[in-house]
């Protein structure tokens, strides 16, 4: 079939959502809560207008001669107030976030100019019992959870997208409580007990699910000149950084001179064949390799880089660190902090 976006034609498949033809046809459309997979149409970023009426793309499909607009003052609007209430719960949280710069709500904040702060209440504008007790039953329900190895969670940060209840293959969340007091978690609040497959971290868009990790104490073994630190790249890992880099990081492509950066002193890239012997791969590099290069193996660092996060439960005297794509990135971004004394965008 045949719709008009924008006053071009495009050719669109009967069933199709408008999201997707759109992105097909590389047509942006900003969204928080949409993704390859699901189209939940929660957070109405990504609306456009049909026949003058503003709909959300991502969950409305299309139809037979349909005329759609992704970009009018109306379009904008509608955009930046619901950009605006998202945003309500985390502006001036950014400095401290473990996600500043890499945080999906962020940067659209910062492309649609999101600078008055209508549904924040400021300190002035407070003046009844009423609202102070508002203000203090919103925190009752804030959960952060560190006791997992694998995933740190804050409901603080949470937009309620779904993305983690939907890609969660156990069904590990859901919302819990009703109304007003919906909040995304776990059931009965419990401490996340899972395979830690990781999956909901990485669609997460900000900083409501992080991997967990003692980053201080990693930031402090890297720059440690008595330590020699070994990075262990799994098969597959290096295009999933860049990836998560190449946006406002870095401008660096090299991966190995990225990692050098850091404070890696030896690079083991593992290939295909390697999948299924990489804790042997890692023990001998204080083993075999420390006897080898003659290194005391107390002062090797053995850092597993993997999106198998389930291996930072793992751990052992082999094996000091496992690292995400995305904590790489986090490194690579404070690297970058330091150096240049602002983050590029």
């Amino acid at each position: 079939m045949e719709i008009k976006i924008n006053n071009k034609i495009y050719e669109a498949k009967e069933g199709e959502g408008i999201f997707k033809v759109c992105k097909n046809n590389g047509i942006k459309i900003p969204t928080l809560c949409s993704s390859k997979e699901f189209q939940e149409g929660l957070c109405r970023i990504c609306v456009v207008e049909i026949n003058g009426k503003l709909m959300t793309s991502c969950n409305t499909k299309v139809a037979e001669g349909m005329e759609i607009i992704t970009e009018s003052e109306n379009i904008d609007k509608a955009r930046r107030i619901n950009l605006e209430l998202l945003w309500a719960d985390h502006a001036g949280k950014c400095a401290t976030c473990k996600k500043n710069r890499m945080c999906k709500l962020q940067s659209l904040a910062e492309e649609y100019k999101i600078e008055n702060f209508h549904f924040i209440p400021r300190k002035g504008e407070i003046t009844g019992q009423e609202e102070l007790d508002l203000i203090r039953d919103n925190w009752t329900r804030v959960v952060v959870e560190n006791e997992n190895p694998c995933i740190s969670r804050n409901s603080e940060f949470c937009v309620e997208c779904r993305k983690c209840i939907n890609v969660c293959p156990e069904k590990a969340f859901g919302f819990n409580h009703r109304g007003s007091d919906i909040v995304v978690g776990t059931p009965y609040e419990k401490v996340l007990d899972c395979s830690f497959c990781g999956e909901c971290v990485r669609v997460c868009p900000t900083a409501s699910l992080m991997d967990q990790n003692n980053y201080g104490e990693i930031v402090e073994t890297l720059d440690d000149l008595k330590k020699f630190s070994v990075a262990v790249l799994d098969f597959g890992i290096e295009e999933k950084i860049l990836e998560q880099i190449k946006i406002g990081i870095s401008p660096e492509k090299d991966l190995n001179k990225l990692l050098i950066n850091l404070g890696f002193e030896k690079i083991i890239s593992l290939s295909e064949k390697d999948k299924d012997n990489e804790d042997e791969i890692i023990k001998q590099i204080k083993t075999d390799y420390a006897k080898q290069e003659k290194i005391n193996p107390a002062d090797i660092a053995v850092f597993f880089i993997s999106s198998k996060i389930y291996k930072k439960k793992n751990k052992n005297e082999f094996l000091d660190y496992v690292l995400s794509e995305r904590e790489v990135a986090r490194l690579v971004r404070d690297k970058e902090k330091i150096k240049t004394g602002k983050i590029r965008l």
